[in-house]
């Protein structure tokens, strides 16, 4: 797939998520493992990581569990279409220039190579999907140890660049957005909680999503780490839900009025910058989740969150200049697309 193709694309939301879908944005889960023998990594000479790289690629390539991906290289990217990447919140980090990116088609898996560590495996679905991912991303990382020897410790078991990813080697994350909490002003309260059962919280790539995790992934076997992970997750889904309907009872009038003027500057607005775009449609995906409005869909803002961006907009008009101000092309994309939708 193109870079032109992938920042025009649905990705995930090509099916929608049921049931939680208006709260959980996507579920995710990492896979760390580093090739025993080399140091981690941020060590590695340009040779041995081209050397690693050609492995991994390989195996992956041979792995009959995988097909229809893209490799991109991104030492060859512009910074437009590595921003890309970043926008879609496959990079963690927008400082990132080089390495392997191995995407499927559908974007439902995706391998980081040499980045932080040799090799993360990520697989995601929208909405609250996490014995199928987790069944899935087994089955693959069961099929890559089969031919290739990984960094382990009878003590600490797999062996990390980051400590906190030692031991089983997994990341369990869930995206959520949380306006329940928020304006019930109980997240705070909620994070300390949160620290307590060994579950960290940290913001979202966009305002008001937040990304929920274990902290830990030592000490315990990798089933027990998913069992008692995506246990808190479904907790901290019927908080979010409890207080989203408890605050809309108690104000009803205000929700709404602030779910309608979030849609009527969106369908109307002549400029419009990212954050104040954002905003807006978490309110207006709040006024989803409560039944306010039902002529948009979860999937319709799902997508909206990647095609406003930057390097989204700038890819899909094919725009150079860094110096163009893109609000009011924001604000022409947003009126086309909701008039599209409804």
């Amino acid at each position: 797939m193109k870079i032109e193709e992938l920042a025009i694309s649905e990705g995930i939301w090509n099916s929608e998520a049921k049931d939680t879908s208006d709260i959980v944005f996507k579920s995710s889960i990492k896979f760390v493992r580093n090739l025993d023998g080399y140091v981690f990594a941020h060590k590695l000479n340009v040779k041995e990581k081209d050397k690693i790289n050609k492995i991994l690629i390989e195996n992956i390539e041979n792995n009959d569990r995988l097909s229809d991906f893209t490799i991109y290289n991104l030492d060859s990217f512009s910074k437009v279409d590595r921003m890309i990447f970043f926008e879609r919140n496959i990079l963690m980090n927008d400082r990132t220039y080089g390495g392997i990116i191995i995407l499927s088609n559908d974007q439902k898996y995706y391998f980081i190579l040499c980045n932080d560590d040799h090799i993360e495996f990520v697989t995601l679905k929208p909405g609250f999907n996490f014995n199928d991912i987790f069944i899935y991303g087994k089955k693959i990382m069961h099929n890559i140890e089969n031919k290739l020897d990984f960094a382990f410790s009878e003590s600490f078991g797999y062996l990390t660049s980051y400590f906190q990813n030692s031991g089983s080697g997994i990341e369990i994350f869930i995206t959520l957005h949380l306006p329940g909490l928020i304006i019930s002003s109980k997240i705070n309260e909620f994070v300390v909680e949160l620290e307590k059962q060994g579950i960290g919280v940290r913001g979202g790539w966009i305002d008001g999503y937040y990304e929920i995790y274990n902290k830990y992934s030592m000490g315990l076997a990798e089933k027990k780490i998913f069992e008692h992970t995506v246990s808190n997750f479904q907790k901290i889904v019927q908080y979010e839900r409890e207080n989203r309907e408890n605050e809309y009872n108690m104000n009803k009038s205000i929700i709404e009025d602030k779910v309608w003027r979030s849609y009527g500057v969106l369908l109307s607005s002549r400029l419009i910058s990212l954050y104040e775009a954002f905003d807006l449609i978490s309110h207006v995906r709040l006024g989803i989740g409560l039944g306010i409005i039902n002529y948009l869909t979860i999937k319709d803002i799902n997508l909206l969150l990647y095609y406003i961006q930057d390097f989204h907009l700038r890819k899909r008009y094919n725009i150079e200049d860094e110096n163009l101000n893109l609000e009011e092309l924001r604000a022409q994309f947003l009126r086309d697309y909701l008039k599209e939708v409804i």
